[in-house]
């Protein structure tokens, strides 16, 4: 659609502008048959007449701000044609001075979203952007941009406005897709890949912004991507993937090499850990039984949703870990994984013995030295105990929340054997823990295909565990005075995921029941993981 025209009807004959969407003050594309509008960037639907009607009022605003600009009896200048030397004067002296202060603003916000990653998974909603604008005054700004750029003439003003009118349209389409983000709208992923695009239009000819263009191209293939993905289109959805992964590892190379593009780099890094994990997720619907892809991505869509309000949840302590692109990835890459199992293209490591629900736990081995003896009999013991933590522990808020992180794993400094004073006086204790069983546990462990088992994925990563652990200890240091005095050291690190069938009740898990006393007391909330379970 040509500046000016709403379809092929003129709207103003003397304006540059387009017709206006009122919602997000982007372009609106319409026939002059139309009776209601719908913006192709933001979803929203509007009257044509209230639509006109917001138009004028944006080319009212513009037009006050060009007046304001240039000196009385002047305002021909802006049309360009009049005298070159005096519109250059002009620019320089009236109009570079407005646009280069309120540009300065808009530039330096529109980078602060860029360093982050434009991406959401499936589902999920991301709402920590930092955002400062409104897409509404960004689309006013491009548009007064718009009205005066007749008074560039030289070089160097023409590449000015050129910078400022691609990096203002660019950061509009980016506002609209940071609101469509902190929202699962239906067909947001479309109405993302059409911001994506028209932003990559937008800065395809500014050579200061290189690597934009081919980050909004691959951005643009990635919301397509997940809009096929939701559509469980899944061949349609891996070929985008895919080429939404070229697109930005381009990217990227070009950012680099850019002092000012260089802070993409951990956004765009971000971007690609969302690329994967939407490939797990579109690989684990393809081993859907029987090519069911709808009945697969019940419990994903569930899962997607658990993981969205596990990252809201008040526990300072987990929060940066929880919002981060990455641990979804390591979490989808497990479900990827479960699904493969199922469909006997792979296997994940099991226990096997009997139940008709496989919990996931990771086995970690946790070293530390105490000390034990007096006198001079005073030594230090090195012990290397394995334990079980649940890989659902954020399911059960007591232990989430860092209350009592005891509940979900093998409490094995609880279940130690109580040595005798003369014992500890003459250092003969050998160990100031219980694991007991709990290694000869994750030794029987076997890679299976779970078959018709129910399984429930990890909403944990290895990390996540070792800081569970880690807090258990100081937990357990605080609780008992014994253990405080004497344990020197811990450096818990998990060695691999197993799964644990379990015969769960309306109550209980009712898994690992037959290490007694060390069996985790809980795996979390049973009806959330029911959602799940695959």
């Amino acid at each position: 659609m040509a500046d000016g025209q709403v379809g092929s009807g003129p709207m103003n004959p003397t304006s540059m502008l387009s017709l206006r969407c009122k919602s997000c003050s982007a372009p609106l594309s319409a026939a002059p048959t139309d009776d209601i509008v719908r913006c192709q960037f933001c979803g929203s639907s509007q009257k044509l007449v209230d639509a006109r009607a917001f138009f004028d009022q944006v080319l009212l605003q513009v037009n006050a701000w060009v007046r304001q600009a240039i000196p009385v009896g002047m305002e021909a200048m802006a049309t360009g044609m009049v005298d070159p030397i005096a519109r250059h004067t002009i620019f320089v002296n009236n109009i570079r001075p407005r646009l280069t202060t309120e540009y300065g603003e808009y530039r330096f916000n529109c980078f602060n979203v860029l360093a982050q990653p434009m991406a959401v998974l499936p589902y999920m909603m991301e709402r920590g952007m930092p955002l400062s604008n409104n897409p509404k005054d960004v689309f006013l700004f491009q548009a007064k941009v718009q009205q005066v750029s007749a008074l560039a003439v030289d070089d160097e003003s023409k590449g000015m406005i050129s910078e400022i009118g691609a990096l203002s349209v660019a950061y509009g389409y980016l506002l609209n897709n940071a609101a469509l983000m902190a929202e699962t709208k239906p067909e947001r992923y479309h109405f993302m890949k059409e911001n994506f695009e028209a932003a990559a239009q937008a800065v395809k000819s500014a050579k200061k912004l290189s690597g934009l263009e081919e980050r909004f191209r691959g951005l643009a293939k990635l919301s397509k991507g997940l809009d096929d993905l939701t559509s469980l289109n899944m061949q349609e959805a891996m070929t985008q993937l895919e080429e939404a992964k070229t697109a930005l590892q381009s990217a990227r190379a070009t950012a680099i090499q850019s002092l000012d593009m260089s802070l993409m780099v951990q956004g765009i890094d971000k971007e690609l850990s969302v690329v994967r994990s939407s490939t797990y997720l579109a690989e684990a619907l393809q081993y859907a039984p029987g090519g069911d892809y709808a009945a697969a991505m019940t419990p994903i869509r569930n899962l997607m949703g658990v993981l969205t309000s596990l990252q809201e949840r008040p526990f300072p302590q987990w929060q940066g870990r929880f919002r981060d692109t990455s641990h979804h990835e390591e979490i989808l890459k497990v479900v990827a994984d479960i699904q493969k199992a199922k469909a006997g293209a792979g296997a994940i490591s099991m226990l096997p013995v009997q139940g008709t629900v496989l919990f996931p736990f990771w086995a970690v081995d946790i070293p530390y030295t105490f000390q034990t003896g007096a006198l001079w009999k005073t030594q230090g013991v090195e012990v290397t105990e394995a334990m079980l933590v649940s890989a659902t522990f954020p399911a059960d808020v007591d232990a989430f929340s860092g209350n009592e992180p005891r509940l979900v794993l093998t409490d094995i400094f609880n279940a130690r054997e109580r040595s005798g004073f003369f014992n500890k006086l003459a250092g003969k204790e050998t160990s100031i823990s219980g694991g007991g069983p709990v290694r000869e546990v994750i030794n029987r462990s076997q890679p299976y295909s779970p078959g018709v088992l129910r399984v429930i994925p990890p909403l944990s990563t290895p990390q996540d565990a070792v800081t569970l652990v880690q807090d258990y200890v100081t937990r357990v240091r605080q609780a008992d005075r014994t253990i405080q005095n004497q344990l020197r050291l811990s450096a818990p690190r998990v060695i691999s995921l197993i799964f644990v069938p379990g015969t769960p009740d309306n109550l209980r898990p009712n898994v690992l029941f037959w290490l007694g006393g060390l069996a985790p007391r809980s795996v979390g909330s049973l009806t959330m993981l029911a959602t799940i379970a695959m």
